[in-house]
């Protein structure tokens, strides 16, 4: 039997990644319109479980400028 070709690894399209991914985004930009830093955390944490410390009070710190400047605090 011959081998059929595949396109690279890379290439390849996940449909369930992709729409997870879209979720997400679709999360990410409610909770930045209208949510808090506990509704940014809990949406991260559920695209992303295994996020460590460090990457996650990077992230919160950026999530607390976009909100300080969104609302006209700087």
């Amino acid at each position: 039997m011959t081998s059929r070709w595949k396109p690279p690894r890379e290439e390849r399209v996940d449909a369930d990644a992709i729409r997870s991914e879209q979720e997400f985004r679709e999360k990410l930009r409610d909770v930045l319109e209208y949510g808090g830093e506990d509704d940014f955390v809990a949406v991260l944490k559920a695209y992303k479980p295994d996020v460590g410390k460090e990457e996650l009070q990077g992230l919160i710190t950026q999530f607390r400028a976009y909100a300080r400047e969104k609302r006209g605090l700087c």
